[in-house]
């Protein structure tokens, strides 16, 4: 059974994606860790288009975060998968 990373609005996680950490820094890199959780999540239930999209779209937003964070001098990576375009 694939289980999903989690859910922003439950009570168990504050009503977060993540927690936003003592600076803007550790914010991103926790929301950068929390889209890979993500990304693999939506892999791992296939490769119809939809789910391509999805995977896309976590793409998109797992690489400008990471861009943002190495921007500032901070450290930030990501994971090439097999399903990237």
């Amino acid at each position: 059974m694939i289980e999903p990373p989690g859910n922003s609005l439950a009570a168990s996680q504050g009503k977060r994606v993540v927690e936003p950490g003592d600076d803007i820094a550790t914010g991103l890199r926790a929301l950068l860790a929390r889209i890979a959780e993500e990304v693999d999540f939506n892999d791992a239930k296939g490769t119809a288009p939809y789910r391509l999209g999805m995977h896309d779209g976590l793409r998109f937003a797992e690489d400008a975060i990471a861009d943002l964070l190495r921007r500032h001098g901070h450290d930030a990576e990501t994971v090439d998968r097999g399903v990237d375009a």
